[in-house]
């Protein structure tokens, strides 16, 4: 994979994409690319971990498309006055079951599912080893993560990190990636 085609597409401080253009496999019609979520700074995923082009698009179309139309869905009346680390138990909590809750959050209501499937964040292999939570924070997106597992690096796994980014520019850097996607995709080479 050539890093020389790396970009960053948004601020990679706070929210990013980093792209790497990709190939497709010959006469398969599929196309691949190197793309992965960048929070806080923080490359989520493999870099060498190649995404199937179509799962990754149709996500981020989604997710625009739920920051633009249904931002609600992002809060909750419990999430009021709530600590980084309840607010992510809050939401893990909603898909768990009850053997798998954390002692230490028994305080915490056990929320409708719906507050998971709104809240949590997967875009497809390339975040699998990380869980992530989305919720709105005075009108801008607050992302939750931590490392769950290999590929993840050691020394994130089960360390809870945050940053809040703006709505209004999360929403233009996936325009923005969806666009330099849909336009150089199709000359990717054939392998």
């Amino acid at each position: 994979m050539g890093l020389e085609n790396e970009v960053f597409i948004g601020d990679k401080n706070t929210f990013a994409i980093r792209y790497v253009p990709g190939f497709s496999y010959k006469d398969s019609g599929h196309y691949y690319a190197y793309c992965h979520l960048v929070l806080g700074g923080q490359i989520i995923g493999d870099e060498d971990e190649s995404c199937f082009l179509s799962t990754w698009k149709g996500t981020l179309e989604r997710l625009k498309d739920k920051f633009k139309h249904d931002f609600s869905s992002f809060s909750h009346p419990e999430f009021r006055n709530k600590n980084n680390e309840e607010l992510f138990e809050l939401i893990w909590k909603a898909n768990q079951l009850e053997e798998d809750f954390k002692p230490e959050f028994s305080h915490l209501p056990i929320l409708d599912n719906k507050v998971w499937a709104a809240c949590h964040l997967s875009i497809d292999e390339t975040t699998d080893a990380y869980q992530i939570t989305m919720t709105n924070d005075n009108g801008a997106i607050k992302f939750l993560w931590s490392g769950w597992r290999e590929p993840c690096p050691a020394d994130k796994i089960d360390k809870l990190f945050s940053v809040t980014v703006d709505r209004d520019f999360i929403v233009a850097t996936l325009e923005e990636c969806l666009e330099r996607i849909e336009n150089e995709y199709l000359n990717y080479p054939k392998v």
